[in-house]
């Protein structure tokens, strides 16, 4: 009996599907695949960056997959602050629901390197109690997609008034112990924070996952010591970094420097997205290939509501 996949109603590509391994990356890639479709492409930046105003820019991202985001948002604010909120808010959920279809191996991954939201997380709040922002102001820079859930992180915004009550929230959790050490110093937390991530994902990641992390933490190590150079101190580097082999234009703090940095491990990342394989790769080149896209409407945005050339904005986006 021959079976009409028409008559049945199931998806075309039915007989094509991948046989779900133990990893669950056939599976998962070949969900990201579709939306590593989705993805801006290079010529919308162009445009973006020759549009006059933010007004806009605004009107075009409606049209593309940030308009659930912008829509829900716009009656409250408006800009500057709508954009970034809205960017904010799509990432979450974008990271949310690639981990909702991911299985096995694949979600683990996805979850470990999601983490460094948590950190991000804990460090907006801290910020923020610091310098007391509002409460609205907070809770819209915060990107929930890793274990914290939002609800979790705006009660913590909400009941708490400065940073002690703050950090008694995070009292069930591994950063507690760091954060109720050293409160009274936010670059050492923030520090420590970073830290502790890094030392957990080369503990826990695979493969393409953990070279990426080596060499992240190479890149920030690279930085401090040019920054403690700059700055005639003392810094703590990271463990565990892979050196790169390559000359740095300008040996200085600078943003040329953090620029090159930045594009070099970035472009990592986007070659692997262009490589179709059935592991952790792939999947690491879209989550950072999807940061990277919300970063380059981040600075064109940023640039426009600064008055920044083009020519300006365009040294900082990376393709």
């Amino acid at each position: 009996m021959k079976l009409r996949i028409g008559f049945l109603k199931l998806p075309k590509n039915f007989l094509k599907m991948p046989k779900i391994g133990e990893s669950g990356y056939s599976y998962t890639n070949i969900r990201v695949k579709y939306r590593k479709d989705l993805l801006l492409k290079p010529e919308i930046f162009q445009k973006l960056m020759k549009m006059s105003n933010l007004s806009e820019i605004t009107s075009y991202l409606e049209q593309t997959v940030y308009k659930k985001e912008i829509d829900e948002l716009k009656t409250k604010f408006s800009d500057i602050n709508l954009i970034e909120y809205a960017l904010n808010r799509n990432l979450e959920w974008t990271f949310q629901k690639i981990i909702s279809f991911s299985l096995e191996k694949a979600k683990e991954q996805i979850k470990l390197y999601l983490r460094r939201y948590d950190v991000a997380n804990i460090k907006t709040i801290i910020r923020g109690k610091d310098s007391k922002a509002s409460d609205e102001k907070i809770i819209n820079e915060l990107i929930a997609c890793g274990e914290f859930t939002r609800d979790f992180l705006e009660k913590v915004v909400r009941n708490s008034r400065d940073i002690n009550e703050a950090i008694e929230f995070f009292k069930e959790t591994e950063y507690y112990d760091i954060l109720k050490k050293i409160n009274n110093d936010l670059s050492k937390l923030e520090d420590e924070l970073d830290k502790f991530y890094y030392k957990r994902m080369l503990k826990l990641a695979e493969g393409g996952l953990k070279k990426y992390i080596r060499s992240e933490i190479w890149v920030k190590n690279t930085l401090n010591k040019l920054r403690g150079q700059k700055d005639k101190i003392k810094v703590e580097l990271i463990q565990g970094e892979k050196p790169e082999k390559i000359n740095i234009p300008l040996k200085e703090d600078n943003i040329e420097t953090r620029v090159f940095l930045k594009k070099l491990l970035i472009s990592k990342c986007l070659k692997m997205i262009d490589r179709f394989k059935t592991n952790v790769q792939y999947l690491l080149g879209y989550l950072v290939a999807k940061e990277n896209e919300v970063n380059n409407i981040r600075i064109i945005a940023r640039g426009k509501y600064s008055g920044l050339s083009e020519e300006l904005m365009a040294k900082e986006l990376v393709f």
